[in-house]
């Protein structure tokens, strides 16, 4: 731009007293250039030299108005606060928090007030022009009141504004032009370090503190988790979880600390009824721990369905209960060596991961392996083989195993000790930025051409997402989400 900061600040200024005073200005200049331009000060000659301009001016004033009165409306702090609610699942996936709704807030101001002035300020030279175009004298009144002290005063004002938009765009990092797309959503970046404030474009020191409090994102695997999209949900309390009942496992401490929706599982009564149907109908089960594809495939089984009959329900549970008890701790047990934890801490590791996200962890295990599949012929007779997983089958089994394996082995002081929880939490996050800069050195060994401005971000994530893996992801986002 040319410009100091020194000159940018001294620039901006007016604007430390908030956005609208400055567009109230804007409509000032237009008042007045209306009464100007049908006052008495007009010569008869001016008033013949204006005919041809006049209309053109006047429409040009109506749509400067009509960009204060949509500037004004996005602009006001009650309006910007809800467009930054209605739209904060374009630039995150995880929950609301303030800081963000800041972020998303003062990009949103930053892309309206560079939208307004870039407007304004082609309308206001086209005013300019047309006056320039009806030959005042250059002592004329007429041109004295409406160029020098109401037009170009003006423009000056969008100028301004102009400097203020390009400040915003510093702080949030625009990668492009936000005017030149449509969809917002990555043309930004969110730094925690920094108060997504309006006075935070009046600081000298701009450009070092935003790089600074940049430099901090790299630093938090909890902001590389929110990278990748790991959505976590919100926790409740045990009030607004259901009952105990027969479906309901609360595997719960004492504490408000450990007693949310990750350690309560539920499973639909109706829906596993409907699943064990369907048991009767069954001819195979994978039980294979890393079962081949070739093993499952629709021929295969339909060549086994020949040799077989239908298996009884009552042995398709039982091979089926069976498999998974094996299965289970074989997942708990991979689980825990990924995430760092110590054998000595097995029980507590899982006690704190919770009924809940086990289920997550097992159905990505099962996907991960190709296994854990049941295969029936659908209405008895047909050879069309369906095959499914009995997920809530799969939460009954795990309700079973809980209560069995993981409650009576974990104590109460391990439950209820937020030390030892804390602990966890710390390897854990070890473990992920571990994982995190391996991935970091693997991109910066990737050729330069594969590392190109425009995929390099989601190259990088692609890499942390394949290095940590989706299954210990379900571990990570549980113990280091924010809750």
């Amino acid at each position: 731009m040319g410009e100091t900061t020194g000159t940018e600040l001294e620039r901006i200024s007016d604007f430390k007293g908030g956005l609208i005073p400055v567009l109230e200005r804007q409509s000032t200049h237009i008042r007045i250039l209306r009464q100007v331009l049908s006052s008495s000060i007009i010569t008869p000659e001016e008033r013949l030299a204006l005919q041809d301009v006049s209309v053109n001016i006047d429409r040009s004033l109506t749509e400067v108005q009509g960009l204060i009165r949509e500037a004004t409306l996005h602009l006001g702090p009650g309006n910007m606060d809800q467009e930054a609610r209605k739209n904060f699942h374009n630039f995150f996936s995880s929950d609301q928090t303030e800081h963000k709704l800041a972020y998303v807030n003062f990009l949103l101001t930053a892309v309206h007030l560079k939208r307004f002035c870039m407007e304004a300020s082609a309308l206001w030279e086209t005013i300019r022009g047309f006056l320039e175009k009806a030959r005042l004298s250059p002592t004329s009144q007429l041109r004295e009141q409406a160029i020098k002290y109401r037009i170009d005063p003006a423009i000056f004002d969008t100028e301004s504004m102009r400097i203020l938009a390009d400040r915003m765009g510093r702080v949030v990092q625009f990668k492009q032009d936000p005017l030149s797309t449509r969809n917002l959503g990555g043309i930004g970046v969110y730094s925690p370090g920094i108060n997504y404030q309006l006075s935070v474009v009046f600081r000298e020191d701009l450009e070092s503190h935003i790089r600074l409090s940049s430099a901090e994102k790299d630093n938090s695997a909890l902001e590389i988790m929110e990278d990748l999209s790991i959505r976590t949900k919100k926790e409740r309390s045990l009030n607004d979880l259901p009952p105990e009942a027969p479906n309901v496992l609360r595997a719960t401490g004492k504490q408000k600390w450990n007693s949310t929706v990750y350690y309560v599982l539920v499973f639909d009564p109706q829906l596993l009824e409907e699943e064990r149907k369907k048991f009767s109908e069954v001819i195979y089960i994978d039980t294979h721990l890393g079962a081949l594809q070739d093993v499952i495939r629709t021929d295969f089984v339909l060549q086994y369905s020949r040799r077989q009959r239908f298996m009884p329900i009552e042995k398709v549970e039982s091979d089926y209960r069976t498999f998974l008890n094996v299965f289970f701790s074989l997942a708990a047990d991979i689980s825990l060596l990924n995430a760092g934890i110590k054998q000595e801490y097995r029980n507590a590791f899982l006690f704190h991961l919770g009924p809940q996200t086990f289920f997550q962890l097992s159905k990505k295990y099962l996907k991960e392996l190709k296994t854990g599949s049941m295969h029936r012929i659908k209405g008895g007779q047909s050879k069309v083989v369906e095959r499914f997983v009995p997920l809530e089958f799969l939460k009954a089994l795990i309700m079973d195993w809980w209560k069995e394996q993981v409650l009576p082995a974990c104590d109460e002081n391990d439950r209820e000790d937020p030390g030892l929880f804390r602990a966890m939490v710390k390897v854990m996050r070890q473990r992920m930025d571990a994982l995190t800069q391996e991935a970091k050195k693997e991109f910066d060994s990737t050729p330069k051409s594969a590392r190109a401005q425009e995929n390099k971000d989601q190259l990088l994530k692609e890499l942390i997402q394949r290095k940590i893996g989706p299954t210990n992801m379900v571990v990570f986002k549980r113990y280091l989400a924010p809750g």
